[in-house]
């Protein structure tokens, strides 16, 4: 179920709220658990007890983390969860990819191949292992306590704003809002507003830039033009920021709406001076798992320099596969790695050299050739789109006609992505900060601007969050 459909719009939603205002205490918690259930069953009707069978072992496994008297028993019983989840991720995520990829070896040299599984990859398999090792890693570091009641670690698991694609949460920030919320005015207002304001994102600009897209890597690979690469790979760079910094803006929201507090996934990507500044404004959940759950563990910075270099280069390589199971996704996971060793060994140097105006469009332009590698479907794709990227596309290259509407929605995403922190349009963006109006006017805004989104969803195609499939 996605959070711009009619259904989650007109139906889902208000039922929940309505149960989360109207209940009190322990009641509260176990009507948005069954909604949160309900939402994740809607799709995976099936994966759901395989999820509540695997958090059950989790909550066993963190009990027995507390009572066990020795070091080594603390590490045999993380090691059972964080491999028992990991086996979920591995057999459902990257089974068939593994398969098929020993497949191709085996053809080269002649063998005969074996059959390839076909399962479904159910959604947000990713966001919920990483949280699920998350919890288990923190009780066994003291950080963390286990939680009281079997019901209490389900909410935090099937959570559904973001259940399906982050922000990830660790348990230890999420389980004192359980007991300790309150919904007042204020969080109805931010509330309403952040999710309206994601829905807009989401509705207008993303999938506006996905008729884009889509077309572009459509078309044959003979008919790709250096300028509709450009195109592309620009609108695509709009099309993720604003379909995944949008689910979280109505995440955030949501959660707001029932007292629950979830932290910033993004902070003005585009504008990053580099490849390490750039990760630490997108996807920052992620970004700060990776550095507290796999980079430190493998030894950060304190073994030298080239190990440090191949930590970093390993963490974004495995990032990249987390993303998805194909070899793009892991070139995607190289090529970032690659640029934050660059901006140790050499880009760090140059920074503070040139006008930021410079640093911030090489940054956008390398990241977005990130993007086209991320969007390819193949290596044979990439490589026409890298090479009309560089300026030898095909003559006959296929035309995108830009309609008023597309131009107008590629102009704001550009605008939004580049000058929403900027000084000279300050004025503006106090006018704008919903923050600063009174209750009144931000829910009524809130209301128009819902009302145009639902009406643009009624009548387009519909498109999922792109981050669903991860």
């Amino acid at each position: 179920m996605a959070f711009n459909t009619p259904f989650f719009l007109l139906a889902f939603l208000p039922f929940v709220l309505a149960a989360a205002w109207f209940t009190r205490g322990h009641s509260r918690l176990l009507a948005i658990l069954f909604a949160s259930l309900f939402f994740y069953a809607w799709g995976e009707p099936w994966f759901v007890f395989v999820v509540i069978g695997s958090a059950w072992l989790d909550y066993f496994l963190s009990h027995r983390l507390v009572a066990a008297q020795t070091s080594k028993q603390r590490k045999i019983i993380v090691g059972i969860g964080v491999t028992a989840n990991l086996a979920l991720l591995l057999y459902f995520k990257y089974c068939a990819f593994v398969l098929g990829s020993l497949n191709g070896v085996m053809e080269r040299l002649g063998m005969d191949t074996m059959p390839v599984w076909q399962i479904l990859l159910p959604l947000g398999i990713s966001f919920i292992v990483f949280e699920k090792i998350t919890y288990l890693v923190d009780i066994a570091r003291g950080i963390s306590k286990p939680a009281e009641r079997f019901s209490y670690y389900l909410l935090y698991v099937f959570f559904f704003p973001k259940l399906l694609a982050g922000p990830i949460v660790k348990y230890h920030d999420f389980a004192p809002q359980m007991h300790d919320r309150s919904i007042g005015s204020e969080d109805l207002a931010c509330g309403i507003s952040r999710f309206c304001i994601g829905l807009a994102k989401k509705v207008f600009i993303a999938d506006s830039m996905a008729q884009i897209v889509d077309l572009a890597f459509s078309f044959p690979n003979d008919r790709i033009g250096t300028g509709t690469a450009w195109l592309a790979v620009i609108a695509f760079s709009i099309q993720i920021y604003f379909d995944f910094s949008g689910y979280s803006d109505m995440a955030i929201g949501l959660a707001r709406l029932m007292g629950f507090r979830l932290l910033e996934n993004f902070n003005h990507p585009y504008i990053s001076t580099s490849f390490t500044d750039f990760w630490r404004r997108w996807h920052i959940s992620l970004s700060t798992w990776i550095k507290e759950y796999l980079y430190i563990p493998l030894g950060g910075n304190r073994h030298g320099t080239a190990r440090t270099y191949l930590n970093l280069w390993t963490c974004f390589v495995l990032s990249g596969l987390w993303h998805g199971a194909s070899w793009t996704f892991v070139l995607w996971g190289c090529y970032h790695g690659v640029f934050l060793i660059l901006d140790r060994v050499i880009w760090h140097k140059w920074e503070h050299r040139l006008p930021k105006l410079v640093t911030v469009l090489l940054t956008f332009l390398f990241v977005s050739f990130g993007w086209a590698i991320f969007r390819s479907q193949g290596l044979g794709q990439l490589s026409t789109f890298a090479m009309a990227l560089a300026g030898f596309g095909s003559t006959q290259a296929a035309p995108i006609h830009m309609t008023n509407d597309l131009l107008f929605f590629f102009t704001l995403g550009l605008g939004i992505s580049f000058f929403a922190t900027s000084t000279p349009i300050q004025p503006l963006r106090d006018w704008f900060n919903f923050n600063r109006w009174n209750f009144a006017t931000r829910v009524g805004a809130s209301t128009i601007l819902f009302l145009l989104a639902l009406g643009t969803v009624s009548i387009r195609t519909f498109n999922t969050f792109l981050y669903f499939r991860f």
